[in-house]
C-alpha cells in the first residue's frame, strides 16, 4: 500500500500498487473505528493480499491477509524515510489501472532489502535508476547527449534537461545548464543501472559520493516529474538529527 487519505467520518481511501492491475484506489469503510477488524492490515507500506468488492466509484475493501509488515523498517527512522521515498516515487510513476508488474517488482525488491538491513542510500539510488529505466526515462550514461561522442574520464556535466551526461568538450564550447559530474559518480551510476541489487549492494560508497549521487538523481527525478519529491525533504531532515548521520 502506497498511501492513505482519510475520507468521511470513519473511512479511508487507500492507494494500492498491485502486480496485475497497476495502481488501484479503494475505500476501506469504517477502518478508522477502534472496532475495525481490518485496521491492522492497511498501514502504509504494508504488503498484503486484499479482497475487494466492486463499488460504484471506488471498489470496497472487504478482506485482507498480511504478507509483510516491514517491522524492521518501522523501527528505524532512516529506513522509514527511505520507504516513504520509494512509495512516493512509485505513486508518481504509475497510472491508475495500468498494468505495472515491473514497477511492483522493483518496489517489492527495494522494500525487502531495506527490511533486510541494507544501506538505505544504496537501496534508494538503485531504485531511482531502475525506476527511471523501467518507466522509459533511462538517463544517458554511455555517450554525450549533445555530440554522441565518448565520455572522457574527467569532470563532465550532468544535465537533467538534456537527459544525461554532457562531455567536457561540449561543456567548454556551448552554454549548458547542469551540475558537475565526477568520474566516481559516473562509474557508480553506470554500475548501479547495470546491476541487480545483489551486485549493487557491493558498491563502496563514502559520504561525499553518496551526497553527489543523491543530488544527481534527485535533480533528474524532479525534472522528469516536474515537481520535487517531497520525501527527499524528510530524508534530509532525518539526516540532520544527531542520532541519524547521512546514510552511505
Amino acid at each position: 500500500m502506497l498511501k492513505t487519505i482519510d475520507f468521511g467520518e470513519a473511512d479511508r481511501v487507500l492507494t494500492l500498487l498491485t502486480r496485475h492491475f497497476g495502481k488501484v484506489r479503494v475505500v476501506a469503510k469504517g477502518i478508522r473505528r477502534p472496532t475495525s477488524r481490518l485496521a491492522g492490515y492497511v498501514e502504509p507500506l504494508s504488503h498484503a493480499t486484499f479482497q475487494l468488492a466492486r463499488g460504484r466509484e471506488l471498489d470496497v475493501l472487504t478482506g485482507a491477509e498480511s504478507r509483510s509488515t516491514l517491522r524492521a523498517v518501522r523501527d528505524d527512522l532512516v529506513r522509514i524515510g527511505a520507504s516513504w521515498y520509494i512509495a512516493e516515487l512509485a505513486d508518481r510513476f504509475t497510472a491508475d489501472r495500468s498494468p505495472s508488474a515491473p514497477v511492483f517488482d522493483l518496489v517489492e525488491t527495494a522494500l525487502r532489502h531495506l527490511e533486510a538491513g541494507y544501506a538505505p542510500g544504496i537501496v534508494c539510488r538503485w531504485f531511482d535508476l531502475h525506476l527511471l529505466d523501467r518507466s522509459g526515462f533511462r538517463p544517458e550514461l554511455a555517450v554525450c547527449v549533445q555530440c554522441r561522442g565518448p565520455i572522457a574520464e574527467t569532470v563532465n556535466l550532468w544535465s537533467p534537461d538534456g537527459g544525461g551526461v554532457i562531455c567536457s568538450g561540449c561543456v567548454a564550447s556551448l552554454d549548458h545548464i547542469g551540475v558537475p559530474l565526477s568520474v566516481r559518480a559516473l562509474k557508480s551510476l553506470r554500475y548501479l543501472i547495470a546491476s541487480d541489487f545483489g551486485s549493487a549492494a557491493k558498491l563502496r560508497v563514502d559520504a561525499p559520493l553518496a551526497d553527489e549521487l543523491a543530488c544527481l538523481l534527485r535533480g533528474f527525478l524532479q525534472h522528469v516529474l516536474d515537481r520535487e519529491v517531497q520525501a527527499s525533504r524528510l530524508l534530509d531532515e532525518i539526516a540532520q538529527l544527531p542520532a541519524y548521520p547521512v546514510p552511505a
